[in-house]
């Protein structure tokens, strides 16, 4: 999985028919001191511009849809609330 903030959406006008009918999001992907990798994603949820998401790829994405012939491969499955920052290891002094 991976978190990124959605920056806008993504309209097709024309599509093929195993593209579910839905929200498309572009997605900046967070990377640890970077955000240039971007996604497009499907999203069920409603999730909105400036808004933190929980993405999943692959056949994870692919077997939430029931019938097997959609052509999605990233999928929004969390509209994150907050993140705790990551525990700093080290000695202490």
């Amino acid at each position: 999985m991976k978190t990124g903030i959605v920056v806008g959406k993504v309209w097709a006008t024309k599509r093929l028919d195993e593209l579910p009918g839905g929200a498309l999001l572009e997605i900046a992907i967070e990377e640890e001191d970077e955000m240039d990798e971007r996604m497009v994603a499907f999203d069920p949820l409603g999730a909105g511009v400036g808004e933190r998401v929980l993405i999943t790829q692959g056949s994870v994405a692919k077997a939430w849809f029931k019938d097997g012939k959609n052509v999605v491969d990233a999928l929004v499955i969390g509209i994150l609330d907050e993140q705790s920052a990551p525990a700093k290891s080290g000695k202490k002094s």
